[in-house]
């Protein structure tokens, strides 16, 4: 249950965190006799390595598709402690990216990189960036933006995105 509520809200720095999943870590660590943050961060870390995975499998990881009408956009998010190890493979990425819009008829395709240790996510976008930048006030440039505290899809990005429809 610790390692769930550690994943699920990014060691606590993640906007979907509340009150209740940190005492109830803070509960089972005692139990499980564990410091949650050396824990935690060897656990997240553990969990980011992306090496074996093709572009392909990793823009498919965790992906999600939004609509607004007839606008649909897909927002995919892998984790890292690395922004830059996922980043060596952007064309290939990009590539994958863009096969994925022209068979599934997506108006564009946000590819989250989120380092889990700053708590800031790379974003790769390919097709129609918009609506991207006017919700995160910032100007896409080959390809990408930065997006500084971001980590989370479902609470930052999606509706951000959604009212700039």
């Amino acid at each position: 249950m610790l390692s769930a509520i550690i994943s699920d809200t990014l060691l606590f720095k993640s906007p979907t965190c509340t009150a209740k999943d940190k005492i109830a870590c803070e509960e089972l660590a005692k139990i499980a006799n564990i410091d949650i943050d050396s824990y935690g961060l060897d656990m997240l870390k553990a969990g980011t390595d992306l090496s074996d995975f093709t572009p392909e499998e990793m823009i498919n990881i965790d992906s999600k598709e939004f609509a607004n009408g007839d606008i649909k956009f897909q927002v995919a998010q892998v984790n890292t402690a690395c922004i830059e190890d996922v980043l060596q493979n952007k064309v290939e990425i990009e590539k994958a990216m863009k096969d994925f819009i022209q068979k599934n008829g997506s108006k564009f395709f946000v590819f989250l990189i989120t380092d889990i240790v700053n708590s800031n996510s790379q974003a790769i976008i390919l097709g129609d960036c918009t609506a991207f930048e006017k919700a995160f006030n910032t100007k896409v440039t080959d390809n990408m933006a930065f997006l500084e505290g971001v980590v989370s899809r479902k609470k930052q990005v999606a509706p951000a995105i959604l009212n700039n429809l």
